[in-house]
């Protein structure tokens, strides 16, 4: 069993006000976006979940009631999108629809992605997205558990800082 710790981490909050017009729009040959169809299972999900932010600590989801789970991801305002690389299954993005915003909720590329040029490309397409959903806004935050390049390829998107909080976050224990 899992054995976890607790530390104290800075949260960042970032909101993104206009859809860009991208000045240099990147593409990779190779790629492609799907949306994952609903219904969509706990254990389909966590393996997703996990590919990604496993290395990072990201315990929201695996610490999470299934029900609630369950809920959360096959809500009629979420939207999990799948990042392919010649079919192989790079990454996610998970965006959350509320009244004036969209959430970035979950961001982010397995380990054996992170580092090859496709990251700032996915980004700006779950930017794009988001946009696609009419929000008045573009939302996500992040904290120091994440990749430490996160917060500033954020900003260098267009994003902009408006509040940090510290927060007790669970990590897992070695």
């Amino acid at each position: 069993m899992q054995q976890y710790s607790t530390v104290k981490s800075n949260i960042y909050y970032l909101k993104m006000e206009q859809r860009p017009v991208w000045e240099n729009a990147l593409s990779k040959e190779d790629t492609n976006i799907q949306l994952l169809k609903k219904p969509i299972s706990t254990s389909n999900y966590l393996k997703l979940y996990n590919s990604v932010g496993g290395s990072l600590n990201w315990l929201d989801r695996v610490l999470m009631d299934d029900a609630e789970l369950a809920a959360k991801i096959n809500s009629e305002d979420t939207f999990i999108h799948g990042f392919y690389i010649k079919e192989t299954l790079a990454g996610y993005c998970e965006l959350v629809r509320s009244n004036k915003a969209v959430e970035i909720l979950y961001f982010g590329l397995s380990p054996a992605f992170v580092g090859k040029g496709y990251g700032n490309y996915f980004l700006q397409k779950a930017i794009d997205l988001a946009w696609d959903l009419t929000p008045n806004y573009v939302e996500l935050n992040t904290c120091d558990l994440d990749h430490p390049n996160a917060l500033p390829t954020y900003k260098k998107m267009g994003f902009k800082h408006y509040k940090t909080i510290i927060e007790e976050k669970k990590t897992i224990t070695k």
